[in-house]
């Protein structure tokens, strides 16, 4: 995972009071902690730092008490990394169990406020004004829950890969995933040319993957569960495709360089996504100049009452599950990241429960409590989902789906 942006200069012993004063930690708002970031001792650099930025400082940088905010404030400002000559320990640990990137290098890397750096965290190197500098590289395990976003990130994506392993089979016979107006719909709005390099990421069994092989030169596929890739291998080679790679790797950190892909897709899976941000900030920099996003699931209600309800039951019949978006929220997140909205195709696809529920098997005892919470939220519409019987008693229920196409300016 290689970083890449402005460096803020501190120097030794930055302590945790200094970098969020204790008169703000009786609040759990991260916006709060974000706007005083390091007020301690620039008291204007909440307003100067920006997304992407790096902090580089001597040493004992995170002394003092063991409050985690001093991490939450850090990461929630937008801060990509920390490289210090050295670290206190506890800010250590709570950076790598937040997931809050950082380098220590021994002495302070010599470069100036505002010059571009590089980071690159697997091998635990900093390039800054054309040399090299050598930090402590983490250990694997260490590595692997910093790059997955932290302890409890890491927790969950492990589940996810179990859960979906053990389920591949299942998502291959899906009649939603599979299905080909969908997917031909998908392919036509983007409007891919010939020559077009595709990445699809979370690509599952590999149906959009397939689907835009059929049309373009070069397609990569990737999914973090290596279970999901066999299936879609398999049905690669039933389909005849050899234009198609699979690969193993995790949305958060692609493996790419930059502007590798004309066209970057994902389909129904933005919702197990653990850091969304960090999701389309990858996204958006192995995407070229001039080149397209497209991404599309499944969507939540505006109102926030039926949105809480309707991501409590997803993530009780799939603990994998994060949060289900609504438009705007997605719209907002590719803006965010230098995408303008070409295309907004809404899809409704009904689905009965009875297939739903098989997908995910969650048990027979979740699977009842599920469909219970279904059933009652029929009066009032309290999903938003319009929940209901069909003639034959069978419970089913309609998803609103998005279809978003967005150009990187």
């Amino acid at each position: 995972m290689k970083i890449k942006g402005k460096a803020w200069i501190f120097g030794d012993d930055i302590d945790t009071d200094a970098i969020i004063p204790g008169k703000y930690l009786r609040t759990t708002d991260m916006q709060v902690f974000a706007d005083h970031v390091l007020e301690g001792i620039d008291p204007g650099f909440a307003g100067k730092v920006r997304r992407g930025d790096i902090i580089v400082a001597g040493m004992n940088f995170g002394c003092g008490s063991s409050r985690e905010q001093a991490v939450l404030a850090i990461k929630h400002a937008g801060v990509a990394c920390v490289v210090a000559a050295s670290f206190a320990r506890i800010f250590f640990r709570n950076a790598i169990n937040i997931g809050l990137p950082l380098i220590e290098t021994g002495t302070m890397v010599p470069c100036n406020e505002g010059d571009v750096i590089e980071i690159n965290i697997k091998d635990g190197t900093v390039t800054a004004g054309g040399f090299k500098y050598s930090g402590t590289k983490m250990p694997d395990f260490l590595l692997e829950i910093l790059l997955d976003g932290g302890l409890v990130a890491h927790r969950k994506k492990e589940s996810a890969k179990d859960r979906f392993g053990r389920r591949s089979g299942a998502y291959s016979k899906s009649s939603i995933l599979s299905d080909d107006g969908h997917l031909n719909l998908i392919v036509d709005l983007t409007a891919p040319a010939g020559s077009d390099k595709v990445l699809d990421v979370a690509t599952g069994n590999g149906f959009l993957a397939f689907e835009f092989a059929k049309r373009v030169s070069d397609v990569t596929g990737c999914d973090m569960t290596r279970d999901m890739l066999l299936v879609a291998e398999r049905i690669q080679r039933e389909q005849g495709l050899d234009n198609v790679d699979f690969r193993v790797m995790d949305v958060e950190s692609l493996g790419f360089e930059d502007e590798s892909f004309g066209i970057v897709s994902c389909r129904f899976a933005f919702h197990h996504f653990t850091d969304p941000i960090k999701a389309v900030s990858e996204m958006a920099r192995v995407c070229k100049r001039g080149g397209k996003i497209v991404l599309v699931d499944g969507l939540s209600s505006e109102d926030s009452a039926k949105s809480e309800y309707h991501n409590k039951i997803e993530q009780l019949r799939d603990p994998s599950h994060v949060r289900l978006y609504s438009e705007p929220e997605l719209v907002g997140m590719l803006e965010a990241a230098g995408f303008k909205i070409i295309h907004a195709r809404n899809w409704a696809a009904d689905f009965y429960y009875d297939e739903w529920i098989k997908i995910a098997d969650p048990g027979e005892e979740i699977a009842a409590r599920v469909r219970r919470m279904m059933a009652d939220s029929i009066e009032g519409d309290k999903l938003d989902l319009r929940v209901r019987f069909d003639g034959a008693g069978e419970l089913l229920f309609t998803y609103s789906t998005v279809v978003l196409v967005a150009e990187k300016e």
